[in-house]
């Protein structure tokens, strides 16, 4: 029998974040200094210092003397309601800043941070490697000139100990940003070309090390040096430089470009010796060869691995004028297709459709894209990383002729496709495609390209902005840029990040979607892949002065810490590479964009149809996984059917009668008589069975146990995810991956799945998926990206199941959609009132998904008696009841407290008549940081539903205004308290007062 287990083991992502999250200087104990090498001003402050204020159980603390604490002491005890403020922040210049937090965190742990009492921004710190180890992590913030303070509150929750803070500013015209590894061109620091002096030698990496090509050059000390020899490059410019090395203690280098000045530089230490860091700057290089070097000064300098140079000031960084393509000249010819205007020019082509209108320019390669009739992005053009990078805007020949017009008509409407082609002799022609629609707000464009003999590529990007001021919103209140985790694993958020952010991590790379949006107007542009068969798509940014600088929407994003990938995205080959689609909108209101983007994904890709006897409406009942966990049985499960029967499932807890009873992880508990005896006792209190199941997860270590349902031909061995090299892939959440286009892993779905169809389960959940999107070797030669194997692994489980049972993804990929009637929109909710605001961060920005791409979205079960009051467990049903949704309690039934709950906040009719709508709400605001919105409203024919929740342990006064809720203004209305069936008359706006905890329901009608 396969033991499933639900962990939540992250150590090796917590690894990877700490290597992108170190510090580019060496802790100072002064309060300011200038760093070495650069005119760059460091600000560093206690948490110690006696001028700062702490409140609730935080504490001055004695650091031990191993754990390197500056000035030897440190701020504790932050927990349950307590608060650190840095008073004092004096800086010389208003600004966005990199703040630095030296902290030490034996486990996960959060904060929220604000500044000059304004709103915070919660962030989740990753564990350092002990409570004797110190970490650090990087936000950035806005200061004001001057004066300033900086408060860090745990939230009621746990927070790090704080050493010191470090802030520096960020510069935003000397952006440090690029795009991933592997859009750059790379140099091994073993290869041949290279020179090495004094005691440097080439050097075997650990295998776990993760060094390219296993080696790197180390024992660079008392005067040695390491050169990259034959560094080329096509133009003269500023290059960013990667510096993959290893050093297990803080260690300085200088770096030299040809026969420039020696720049010297410290390079902080990697988690240990055996572990990978990156650090990265900015040198100038010379069109065509050049040299690097390497040189320890006498002292003690990392070990190298590889070096990475990526153009940053790449073209189109001065489009030359307003429009930043150039004058394309006088109209030449033109051509109607429908509401649609093709109009030549003598140096381009124009597309509109009378409410855009895309102007490309032929003599520069760049576009220009305006929305009724005001330019909002300049400067654009595509890229290919392939033996070195394809930029179409280098490209000798732009060429547009109307016969490169067709009509289309597909799923997003009727339209053209518009090819304009890039060619040079000597390279494959690069062609840049539109589709444009008589009646959208947004246009697709892809990329493809084509040469005589096989290429190979991880990096594609239809979409490149390198343009200060590129993208232009015409506002600028309230900037914002939204980055979307690639899955809701680790619990994972959605950030509203400040469009005024100079970005040196690969955390905030937007997986597949973003939306650059004033927040106050609401105005923005939407992006985001509509085609989900072979890339995952990233988007990369930064921007200053509340305008774009930088764009790359790019197939062939991979990251540690977003899609949990060791290694780098596969390879598409051939003598045709196609780019994922993307979508361009800009909407007067941006949530309408996401909903817009959305049911565009949904025409390429439906969501999965309700099929059989299946019930087509929201799922509630019970999950056994908030109650129970490993402690699950038989008996427990025949108490909580009877325990429904009788208490809720005739008391409106139910739709249409429906009541699904759904054993998760540890069904395997059960005796194969008492698995198929349950759904007998279940289907005879008027329920439905639900189970669990893994498809892509192996919690095993013995790589010779035999796969279930193979007949013995198949080891786990045999069907884990391997890399090119074949070695099995790290575990991610204590869990090897599958590979989904193994027989062996099929058979092994076919066996459990058929199983539980047979005994008569109408419920699955299905969980880990992501693992089944890895990057790694497949058996299916075919199969070249993770994406591709997740796709036939998915579309076998629908194969098994052929639509008789309900489908809901637990841990899974945001794309591709189409295979699961809901997916969970976070990670697990344990009932806690800090948890339940974690849900409503990925309800304030995703819930789109919601009836588009997913006929529902799932926000976890609802386990009640661990809220901690009744406020609490309250809001837990509130947050279920707007988001989607699969509703499900999860409660003991046991407990005497967790029936009365169950009794209390399962029965309201009204309340579960809203959540058998399954729609979820939308955010009012869209501005919160890493947090959640707290109001939430849903329009429902001349009706209004608002949620309002106040997520701290204080009582609060909020005030809804009904004209920025979307609630017309001007004439009275009846507000419903859905919970007491309390009324009240209002014109304009709602007062509501709530108690630490609480939330409130309300439906509005306006007469």
């Amino acid at each position: 029998m396969n033991r499933m287990k639900y962990g939540r083991g992250i150590g090796v992502l917590i690894a990877l974040l700490l290597l992108f999250q170190t510090a580019f200087l060496a802790p100072m104990a002064i309060a300011e200094a200038q760093t070495a090498g650069t005119n760059e001003i460091v600000y560093t402050y206690e948490a110690e210092a006696a001028s700062n204020t702490l409140t609730g159980k935080a504490e001055v603390k004695p650091c031990e003397a191993a754990v390197g604490c500056s000035g030897s002491q440190l701020v504790g005890s932050l927990w349950g309601g307590s608060t650190l403020q840095f008073n004092a922040v004096q800086v010389a210049a208003a600004g966005v800043y990199t703040m630095t937090v030296h902290y030490i965190s034996g486990d996960p742990r959060s904060f929220a941070v604000s500044v000059n009492g304004g709103a915070s921004d919660r962030y989740d710190l990753p564990k350092t490697a002990d409570w004797s180890t110190r970490g650090v992590y990087e936000l950035q913030l806005e200061l004001v000139q001057g004066a300033n303070t900086i408060k860090f509150d745990d939230q009621g929750g746990y927070s790090p100990d704080i050493d010191q803070i470090e802030l520096r500013l960020a510069s935003s015209d000397t952006d440090p940003n690029e795009p991933p590894a592997g859009s750059g061109q790379v140099y091994e620091a073993e290869a041949s070309q290279n020179a090495l002096t004094g005691n440097a030698g080439i050097k075997a990496c650990k295998a776990d090390t993760a060094c390219s090509s296993n080696q790197k050059v180390g024992d660079i000390w008392g005067g040695s040096t390491l050169t990259f020899n034959q560094i080329t490059v096509p133009s003269e410019g500023n290059y960013t430089l990667k510096v993959s090395y290893i050093s297990g203690d803080p260690r300085a280098v200088s770096i030299k470009v040809n026969d420039g000045e020696a720049e010297p530089y410290s390079l902080p230490a990697t988690a240990n010796w055996d572990a990978l860091g990156v650090f990265t700057m900015e040198v100038k290089l010379q069109a065509g060869s050049n040299a690097i070097v390497f040189d320890d000064n006498g002292g003690w300098s990392p070990d190298i691995d590889k070096i990475e140079l990526i153009r940053s000031d790449a073209p189109g960084e001065e489009p030359g004028n307003v429009d930043g393509i150039g004058n394309i000249g006088a109209e030449v010819a033109a051509s109607k297709f429908g509401s649609i205007k093709v109009a030549q020019h003598k140096s381009g082509v124009t597309l509109s459709n009378g409410t855009y209108k895309i102007t490309y320019n032929t003599d520069s390669g760049l576009a220009m894209y305006d929305w009724n009739g005001k330019t909002v992005a300049k400067g654009l053009y595509s890229s290919i990383q392939l033996d070195k990078q394809l930029d179409s805007v280098n490209y000798a020949e732009h060429k547009f002729t109307m016969k490169q017009v067709e009509k289309i008509k597909d799923g997003h409407g009727k339209g053209i496709r518009v090819t304009i082609e890039n060619r040079q002799a000597g390279l494959p022609t690069m062609k840049q495609i539109y589709q444009i629609y008589e009646d959208k707000v947004y246009f697709l464009i892809s990329q493809q390209v084509t040469g005589n003999a096989e290429m190979s590529t991880n990096d594609i990007s239809p979409l490149v902005l390198n343009a200060k001021g590129g993208v232009d919103l015409g506002s600028y209140s309230d900037n914002r840029v939204l980055v979307a985790p690639f899955d809701n694993d680790a619990w994972s958020r959605y950030q509203a990040r400040t469009i005024n952010t100079s970005l040196n991590n690969h955390n905030y790379v937007s997986s597949e979607l973003t939306a650059i949006y004033d927040n106050a107007s609401r105005s923005g542009l939407v992006i985001g892949s509509v085609t989900h068969d072979q890339w995952k798509t990233g988007i990369y940014w930064s921007g200053s002065n509340d305008r774009l600088n930088k764009l790359k929407v790019y197939g062939g994003f991979t990251s540690s810490t977003s899609t949990h990938d060791s290694i780098a995205h596969g390879k598409v080959s051939g003598k045709t590479i196609t780019s994922p689609q993307i979508l361009v909108g800009y909407y007067a209101d941006y949530r309408t964009g996401l909903e817009s983007f959305g049911q565009a994904n949904a025409a390429v890709a439906p969501p999965l149809a309700f099929k059989h006897d299946v019930p087509k409406g929201v799922p509630v009942g019970w999950n056994s996984w908030g109650a129970y966990e490993s402690d699950l049985s038989y008996d427990k499960v025949v108490a909580v059917s009877d325990f429904f029967k009788k208490n809720l499932q005739k008391s409106s807890f139910s739709n249409k009668g429906n009541v699904y009873i759904n054993m998760d992880s540890y069904w395997d508990n059960l005796s194969e008589q008492e698995l198929k005896q349950i759904v007998k006792v279940i289907n005879k209190n008027g329920q439905k069975a639900g189970i669990y199941y893994g498809p892509f997860v192996y919690w095993g270590d013995n790589m010779d146990q035999l796969v279930e349902g193979t007949n013995g031909k198949y080891k786990y061995g045999d069907i884990i995810l391997r890399d090119l090299n074949g070695n099995p892939l790290p575990k991610v959440d204590g869990a090897y991956a599958i590979d989904p286009t193994h027989p062996g892993s099929k058979q092994r779905i076919e066996y459990y799945f058929k199983r539980f169809l047979d005994y008569g389960y109408e419920f699955i959940k299905i969980d880990f998926l992501s693992h089944g999107s890895f990057e790694g070797k497949h058996f299916d030669p075919k199969v070249q990206t993770g994406i591709e194997a997740y796709n036939q692994g998915m579309a076998h489980i629908n194969k098994v199941l052929g639509g008789k049972m309900f489908i809901s993804a637990s841990i899974a990929p945001l794309f591709p959609s189409q295979y699961a009637h809901a997916r969970r929109i976070s990670c697990d909710i344990d009932g806690t009132l800090s948890k339940t605001e974690y849900q409503l961060n990925n309800l304030t920005y995703g819930w789109w998904q919601d009836g588009t791409i997913y006929p529902y979205t799932d926000p976890d079960y609802m386990t009640l008696a661990k809220g901690g009051s009744f406020e609490a467990a309250q809001t837990r049903v509130n947050a279920a009841v707007i988001s989607g949704t699969v509703f499900l309690n999860s409660d003991d039934v046991s407990n005497p407290a967790a029936q009365d709950l169950m009794k209390k906040l399962l029965t309201n009719k009204q309340v579960n008549e809203v959540a058998l709508k399954g729609q979820a709400f939308q955010p009012v605001e869209g501005n919160t940081g890493t947090g959640a919105a707290d109001t939430f409203v849903k329009r429902d024919g001349k009706d209004y539903y608002v949620a309002v929740f106040n997520y701290t342990n204080e009582a609060t006064s909020k005030t809804i205004d009904f004209k920025r809720a979307g609630i017309p203004s001007a004439s009275k209305a009846k507000v419903v308290d859905l919970w007491s069936n309390a009324s009240s008359q209002v014109t304009g706006q709602l007062k509501v007062e709530l108690s630490g905890a609480q939330s409130k329901l309300y439906k509005i009608t306006v007469k």
